[in-house]
């Protein structure tokens, strides 16, 4: 969700990064992750300005107008769940995780890292990001993320408290987070040692980009993304496994990891056409639960994802 820089927004990071946090950290996961669906309510209640361009939105990426409530509804909620899921992990272990997640797909997992040369487990800005992670770590799978933290363009308030304590928590994911800037050594390292690497396939989140890019069709509009999933699967014969995080049904979240993606097709036109496939995925995924997804306030012609058309490499 797009929020600019305000004083009203830096008194608000005060007050969720000092006393609510402290709250967070001492109550039960449950009533945790309540705390910040009911947040995501109160935004969504004096947010009427939001909503009535989210309803547009919507209606752009053919989503039915008796929809749209429940879908802005849960695009609040998602909001707060997955920026301050930070707060709510470390009441997470091994024993209780299963209690709030479930998995559907994990033999998917298994046969890849069978085969010792590692596992790309590629996902888009949907649902809780963190979430996966965290769980697939703490049910003993050698999980990394590739990462891209950044305070650029925060106020003063939104860099030294805000980003500062985000990455304290963070860095206590029982995981590591590999900057997408810097060298891929440890990448290929880590697929060499039979481990699982968390990328996105839908950028960055930000205006920034890494590696080599393309233009595709995404719902309905021309946007520039990455081809690196794809190119690392092919590069190092990792097993590349779409994942995706959706609402539960026993649990409060289910996470489904999908058959892997392949291509007989050669070189560039390989990548392509897996990239492809995983963007077709996600789709399906977003049609369904369109306000899992983190854009769907950019998601207007020329905005979405900050892609610009014909965008070229990078």
């Amino acid at each position: 969700m797009q929020t600019g820089e305000s004083p009203a927004r830096d008194i608000l990071r005060l007050i969720v990064w000092y006393p609510l946090r402290w709250f967070l950290l001492a109550v039960p996961p449950k009533v945790a992750l309540a705390t910040l669906r009911f947040m995501g309510d109160l935004h969504y209640g004096a947010a009427k300005g939001k909503r009535r361009m989210l309803a547009e939105n919507l209606q752009r990426m053919g989503i039915a107008p008796p929809q749209h409530e429940e879908n802005i509804r849960l695009y609040f909620r998602n909001h707060y769940q997955d920026q301050l899921f930070p707060l709510v992990f470390p009441q997470f272990n091994k024993e209780n995780i299963t209690d709030y997640v479930s998995f559907q797909g994990l033999t998917h997992l298994d046969k890849a890292l069978e085969k010792e040369k590692g596992t790309v487990l590629v996902h888009g800005h949907f649902g809780p990001v963190h979430l996966p992670l965290v769980s697939l770590a703490l049910m003993g799978y050698p999980m990394k993320q590739i990462g891209n933290p950044s305070d650029k363009g925060l106020s003063w308030i939104g860099r030294h408290v805000a980003f500062r304590l985000r990455m304290h928590y963070e860095s206590r994911i029982p995981a590591d987070i590999i900057q997408a800037a810097s060298f891929l050594r440890p990448i290929f390292q880590a697929l060499r040692s039979n481990q699982v690497i968390m990328t996105t396939g839908d950028g960055s989140g930000t205006e920034e980009t890494f590696g080599k890019q393309a233009c595709f069709q995404f719902l309905g509009q021309q946007v520039v993304l990455p081809l690196g999933p794809a190119i690392l699967s092919r590069k190092t014969g990792a097993s590349l496994l779409p994942l995706f995080i959706l609402p539960g049904d026993r649990t409060l979240f289910t996470v489904i990891i999908e058959p892997e993606i392949t291509s007989d097709l050669p070189g560039e036109q390989g990548v392509l056409d897996c990239t492809k496939q995983f963007l077709s995925r996600l789709e399906e995924h977003i049609s369904s639960y369109p306000g899992y997804m983190h854009f769907l306030d950019r998601f207007v012609p020329g905005q979405f994802i900050r892609a610009k058309q014909g965008e070229g490499k990078k």
